[in-house]
């Protein structure tokens, strides 16, 4: 049980992909009252090579990535072994939105302009709720499941 705290108190790390600074700002003025560690990409390539060298958590991406749109990268996540969760932000978010998100894989739906609370909520849950997935597959793995 010790070690189930352990991972649920371990800080997430976030790859926030969005085209504008001044979204990625606004997060990161957000999470870094958290203790989580934020990364960065404006494109999908970039992001992809952040995913490909890094443990990531949690990803944030922007419904207008220039070179893909979110459901590349899902298509993409979902290719991987314990792939992070992916929450697609919006100024535009609706219920239309959330429920693609939801129906192809994704974590949540943020809407734009960003709620604090909302943001640190979202992320908490969806960096807890990989740590937890991640156990059990370990777990499984450990049984010979």
């Amino acid at each position: 049980m010790a070690f189930a705290a352990k991972l649920e108190n371990r800080s997430s790390s976030i790859l926030v992909v969005d085209p504008l600074d001044s979204r990625r700002s606004a997060l990161r003025n957000i999470l870094s009252a958290s203790q989580c560690k934020m990364l960065e990409a404006s494109t999908y390539r970039e992001a992809i090579s952040i995913l490909d060298d890094r443990g990531i958590d949690v990803i944030i991406c922007d419904t207008e990535v220039v070179d893909e749109r979110w459901q590349a990268l899902l298509d993409y996540l979902q290719g991987r072994t314990d792939p992070p969760n992916l929450v697609v932000t919006s100024r535009l978010a609706d219920e239309r939105l959330w429920a693609e998100v939801l129906n192809l894989g994704g974590y949540d739906v943020l809407a734009q302009p960003f709620d604090c609370g909302e943001v640190l909520r979202v992320v908490r849950m969806a960096g807890t709720s990989r740590r937890r997935a991640a156990q059990r597959q370990a777990r499984a793995a450990g049984q010979g499941c």
